[in-house]
Order: C-alpha cells, then sequence, then structure tokens
C-alpha cells in the first residue's frame, strides 16, 4: 500500500533516530544543527540549514535536474520537519514528482502535504490534482515496453480514490470519486466489491448526478453475479430487486430499455427456480405438504408466469391429499 510512508523517507527517519538515540547530549531541534554522523556522507542534504537548502534544490528544479531536486526537497523535509522551510519544499516535492509523471509517488507526497502541513496550502487545488492523478492511475497501462503496449490495472487507483475520500467526504467531487472506485472494481471483475461501492454511492450521495449510473451499474454487477451462479436463489432475487427499483425510480432513464428487458428476463429464472423447487418436492422426495406449499409460493410470487397454470393444477390435485394425511396423523 501506498500509504504507509515512503520508504525512502521512513529509512531516513529511522536513523535520524538512531543518530538521536546514539548521542551522548540531546540538543534541542535547531535548523543549523551539524550532523556529524556517519550515514551524512551518503544522505546529508547539500546544504547545512533548510533555508539554503530549499534554495539549492529549487536552483536544481529551475535549471532541469529534476531527479536531483527531487531527492533535495525530500532530504529538507526529512532533515528539518518543523523548518518554515519545510512545507513549501513538500509541495515542491510532489509537484516535481508530478512533472515527472511518477503518479503514484506524486500523489504519496501530496497526501504527506495534507496530514503534515495542513493549512499551508490551498486546500481544493492539491485535492483536485490528487483526482485528476487518480483518473490517470486508473487508465493508463502499466508496464509498457517497447511494442508491448502493457495491460491495464484500474485496481490501483482504488486506494487513490479512497484517500481522496478520507481527507474531503463532502468534496463536490466526493461521488464522482465514489463512482469510479466502483468502476474500477467492475473493471478488474470484482463485482461483489463493485456492487458495494455502488451502494455506498446511493447511501451517502442519493442525490448526486451520479446516482443514477450507480444504480444501474449496482443492478448490472448483480445480474453478472447471479449469470455465474445460476442457482444461486439469493443472488437472482438481489439482482431482480435491484433491477425493478431501477426502473422505478428512473423511468425516464437512457438505460430503462436495457433495465426492463433484464428484469423480465431475471423474473422468469427467478420462476423457473421456483417453480423447479416445487417439482423436486413433488415428484422426485415424493413430499406432498412441502410440494403444496411451493407451489402456493409460486403461484403467489410468479401468477403471471407460463407455469403458473400448471402449479394451479396440482395445488388442487396435492390439497384434499395433504389435509388426509394431516388428519390420519391426528387419529394416530
Amino acid at each position: 500500500m501506498i500509504f504507509h510512508g515512503h520508504p525512502i523517507r521512513l529509512s531516513l527517519a529511522l536513523l535520524l533516530l538512531g543518530a538521536t538515540l546514539c548521542s551522548a547530549a540531546s540538543k534541542p531541534y535547531e535548523e543549523t544543527e551539524a550532523r556529524g554522523h556517519w550515514y551524512n556522507f551518503f544522505i546529508r542534504p547539500k546544504k547545512d540549514n533548510a533555508r539554503d537548502q530549499l534554495a539549492y534544490a529549487d536552483d536544481l528544479r529551475a535549471t532541469g535536474w529534476l531527479r536531483s531536486a527531487t531527492k533535495q526537497y525530500r532530504l529538507l523535509t526529512v532533515f528539518w520537519p518543523q523548518a518554515p522551510e519545510a512545507p513549501t519544499a513538500q509541495i515542491s516535492l510532489a509537484r516535481v514528482l508530478d512533472a515527472r509523471q511518477k503518479w503514484e509517488d506524486a500523489f504519496e507526497e501530496y497526501t504527506y502535504l495534507i496530514e503534515h502541513y495542513p493549512n499551508t496550502f490551498t486546500y481544493n487545488e492539491i485535492i483536485q490534482r490528487q483526482f485528476e492523478i487518480a483518473e490517470t492511475v486508473m487508465t493508463t497501462r502499466k508496464g509498457k515496453f517497447l511494442f508491448f503496449p502493457g495491460f491495464e490495472s484500474p485496481d490501483r487507483a482504488i486506494p487513490l480514490f479512497e484517500k481522496i475520500l478520507e481527507h474531503a467526504p463532502e468534496w463536490p467531487k466526493a461521488a464522482e470519486c465514489q463512482f469510479l472506485i466502483g468502476r474500477a472494481h467492475e473493471f478488474g471483475y470484482d463485482y461483489d466489491e463493485s456492487v458495494a461501492a455502488y451502494l455506498t454511492l446511493l447511501v451517502r450521495y442519493p442525490d448526486s448526478p451520479f446516482a443514477e449510473q450507480a444504480a444501474f451499474r449496482r443492478a448490472h454487477c448483480l445480474k453478472l453475479l447471479a449469470d455465474g451462479e445460476p442457482n444461486n436463489e439469493s443472488v437472482l432475487d438481489e439482482s431482480w430487486t435491484a433491477m425493478n427499483q431501477f426502473v422505478n425510480r428512473y423511468p425516464k432513464s437512457e438505460h430503462n430499455a436495457e433495465a426492463l428487458k433484464v428484469r423480465d428476463e431475471l423474473l422468469r429464472r427467478r420462476a423457473q427456480l421456483a417453480f423447479g423447487r416445487a417439482r423436486y418436492y413433488d415428484t422426485i422426495t415424493k413430499q406432498p405438504k412441502a410440494a403444496l406449499m411451493e407451489y402456493q409460493d409460486f403461484v403467489r410470487n410468479f401468477p403471471h408466469s407460463d407455469a403458473a397454470l400448471e402449479a394451479q393444477t396440482r395445488i388442487e390435485q396435492l390439497a384434499p391429499l395433504v389435509e388426509k394425511n394431516e388428519k390420519a396423523k391426528v387419529i394416530h
């Protein structure tokens, strides 16, 4: 996961902690404090105070040395995390990574900015940029090489959208974030998760412009789950219910004709399973009482089914037999 802390920042922080614990006498934080430890030869900033370090990193960035600028901005935030220059270095770090198209790294650094340096930047601007990065990650193929086009991996964007919602649940594009989480799961054939994501949108943002699409996508994904488990009545029932609710709530939707067709197909499949269960008790296990109850439920739930007449006929035939058997039990 990308939100457990940047590995470079974490490593540097651990080294700094070790230096503090091993020092003979602790000193209060000072911007210009020298760090005379053996590892400074490898990872120390180029300058000995935050102000000069920021100027140095800015110069690298201005002259196009973006990779070096990335390193120097990060070192500033590690060595002088409380300095006045630290928030500026942090946002510059994120923007340089952004410019280098290191999308997920940039998103992580924007997140670090939000969580560690609040009120030092324009909040909506940063959230909007994170949203754009998440969209890019969702639609960009991964693993491109020469003529190999790479492969789609929209699920990489899911934790990014989730992080945006964590920080800005009432942001104007929050509903769209939630919708895209559902779509990313759907593109990855994870229909259970997509159903849950769309339902979350409908509960949290029922009046958003994305509610109609979410309702249809949820019903569609439930239908796909039902297709994968043709004998699972609970999934089939839930799928029909979701599609029926969509038709009733959005009668003018562009998806209405398709939804009606799918709803009727699901109703037919539900009736087929219900009638098959009644026939099983009737002809296979020879349980007339159970068969009678199932036929009665069938007629009540599917009165317009092609098999409704046959079911009613069996009800009329089984009812006297079941009554006779019940009376015989009482006598004995």
